[in-house]
């Protein structure tokens, strides 16, 4: 089976991404050295789209640890949780939402709310396809995230 861009407008484009996708892989290539896996080798995520162009992306490495595992949510909800716990959660999750927007083979988020403060209130340009039932973003000469239907 060969690879198929999406044809059509963006239109077509936009509906054919309602719904929610699980990621298998996000993989960074490096032009001169190997691979990178920035969420591990076995990411978890999801990423939604509606029928009324709102977007919400959650990805994680499944190796998330804490120093406490007993830490109780009380202590999250009120923020004090060890630094070190901050800084490894921060690096081990990515988080934003907005709404989308589609043109041709490009969608583009409009980002409102993220884990990333530098994103807030930008427009993050993803190109994609959609070959044999999975949703790539990316490109294969800097990086590739592919997810299937959730």
């Amino acid at each position: 089976m060969g690879v198929e861009t999406l044809g059509g407008s963006g239109m077509d484009n936009a509906f054919q991404l309602v719904g929610t996708w699980k990621l298998l892989s996000w993989t960074v290539m490096s032009g001169n050295g190997p691979e990178s896996f920035p969420y591990g080798k076995n990411p978890v995520g999801y990423l939604t789209y509606t029928s009324d162009g709102h977007m919400s992306a959650e990805i994680m490495n499944s190796d998330r640890k804490q120093s406490n595992p007993r830490l109780h949510a009380e202590l999250a909800c009120s923020q004090t949780i060890p630094d070190a716990d901050r800084v490894h959660a921060y690096n081990t999750y990515l988080s934003y939402c907005g709404h989308y927007t589609v043109d041709g083979g490009t969608v583009t988020h409009h980002v409102n709310a993220s884990l990333i403060p530098g994103w807030d209130k930008t427009d993050q340009h993803r190109p994609f396809r959609i070959a044999e039932g999975r949703l790539i973003i990316g490109d294969s000469a800097s990086q590739i995230l592919v997810w299937e239907r959730a």
